[in-house]
């Protein structure tokens, strides 16, 4: 057994909860499926805006160095030094290879939701097999396609709305127009 099936069973019943709404089993496993995307969209939200807030000082002073050294890499090669450039260029391209890898680990945060339904889903519908309608084809799928397609949607939908939820639109991480005009990084 693997470490997370206890884990599993234990919230099974909360998030069986919604596949048994209806008293139509099709009714109730689609509005299941979407009740458990949208608890894995927001559950994720809500994790990348927590770990934005704990590591918002270090998330303001990468996008401040990497815009330091890129505009210091600009005036390098409007004046024409082209030593200087690509000394400042080199340290700029590292400034944004962190930052870039910062954004795409928070990012990473906010799908692990999806992996935890998906592990759950296979607990208790590994066995069920959907197929498509002869005109699609007739193929088969399993009860991940129709997940995935609905927290795809809810994720877009989210990303819309959220803007709207304090909690969940972190604020600016750009530094200030004072730093930039101080020099400082």
């Amino acid at each position: 057994m693997d470490p997370i099936t206890p884990f599993l069973k234990i919230i099974d019943p909360f998030l069986i909860a919604p596949f048994r709404l209806f008293d139509d089993p099709l009714l109730g496993w689609w509005a299941g499926m979407l009740v458990l995307a949208f608890w894995a969209v927001l559950l994720g939200e809500i994790t990348v805006a927590v770990v934005f807030r704990v590591n918002r000082t270090h998330i303001a002073e990468q996008w401040k160095e990497t815009s330091y050294y890129h505009e210091q890499s600009l005036k390098a090669k409007q004046s024409g030094d082209e030593s200087a450039y690509e000394g400042i260029n080199k340290l700029a391209n590292e400034a944004y290879g962190k930052s870039f890898f910062l954004f795409l680990a928070m990012g990473m945060a906010s799908i692990w939701p999806a992996f935890f339904a998906a592990a759950w889903l296979n607990l208790r519908f590994g066995e069920v097999a959907l197929f498509l309608p002869r005109w699609l084809g007739g193929a088969e799928l399993s009860f991940l396609a129709p997940f995935v397609l609905l927290y795809l949607a809810v994720r877009v939908l989210f990303s819309r709305a959220k803007r709207f939820i304090p909690f969940l639109s972190p604020p600016s991480v750009e530094p200030s127009s004072g730093d930039r005009q101080e020099g400082n990084r």
